[in-house]
C-alpha cells in the first residue's frame, strides 16, 4: 500500500485575517510614526522661540529697545517670514551672520537660530517695540504702552494649507499655540 501524505496549506480565510492585522498594525505604526514626527517639529519651534525670548531680553538690557524682523512696525505680513518657503518638507536656515547683516539686519543683531539649521520646518518672525511704533496688532500684549516683544513661529506640517501656529511675547511665560494638529 502507498503512503499517503498530505500537505496542507493556508486556507483562503487564514490568509485573509493575516492580511488584515497585518494591514491594522501598518495603519498603527504609520500614524505613531506621524505624531512623533510633528511632536519633533513642534519642539523644533518651541525650542526657538524660547530661545528668540533670552535674546530678546538680553538685547533689550543692552540697547533699550527690542529687534525687530518684520518690515512693517508692530505687526507683520507673509513677507517677513524667514524661511520664505516652509511647506511639509523641512528647509535649511540659510542667514549667515556676520556675512548676511545687510540682508537680515533683525537676525543678526538678535543673534538667534534655530538649532538645526539644516531642517527646519517652521517660518519665523519676531516683532519688537520700537519709538513711535503703533500699538501691536496682537492680542497677546495686554499693556501696549509698555515696552513689547512678540515673535511667531507658522508651519504647514500637512501641506494642506493650514498652519500650525506658535505665539511667544514679552508678557507670556510660555509659547501659546493653536491648529498644532492642523
Amino acid at each position: 500500500m502507498r503512503n499517503v501524505r498530505f500537505f496542507r496549506g493556508f486556507t483562503l480565510v487564514e490568509l485573509m485575517v493575516a492580511v488584515t492585522v497585518l494591514a491594522i498594525l501598518t495603519t498603527v505604526a504609520a500614524v505613531s510614526y506621524k505624531r512623533y514626527i510633528r511632536k519633533g517639529r513642534m519642539t523644533e519651534a518651541i525650542a526657538f522661540l524660547s530661545d528668540i525670548k533670552m535674546k530678546q531680553a538680553t538685547y533689550y538690557s543692552m540697547y533699550g529697545h527690542f529687534v525687530d524682523t518684520s518690515a512693517s512696525p508692530a505687526s507683520y505680513g507673509d513677507s517677513d517670514f524667514y524661511p520664505p518657503n516652509v511647506g511639509d518638507k523641512p528647509v535649511a536656515w540659510n542667514i549667515d551672520c556676520p556675512d548676511d547683516q545687510a540682508s537680515y539686519p533683525g537676525w543678526c543683531s538678535l543673534g538667534s537660530r534655530p538649532t538645526d539649521r539644516r531642517n527646519v520646518s517652521f517660518q519665523y518672525v519676531t516683532v519688537g517695540w520700537q519709538t513711535g511704533d503703533p500699538n501691536p496688532s496682537n492680542a497677546f500684549i495686554r499693556d501696549p504702552t509698555r515696552n513689547w516683544w512678540y515673535a511667531v513661529a507658522r508651519g504647514d506640517l500637512d501641506g494642506n494649507g493650514t498652519y500650525s501656529t506658535f505665539l511667544i511675547s514679552s508678557e507670556m511665560a510660555e509659547v501659546a499655540y493653536w491648529n498644532e494638529t492642523e
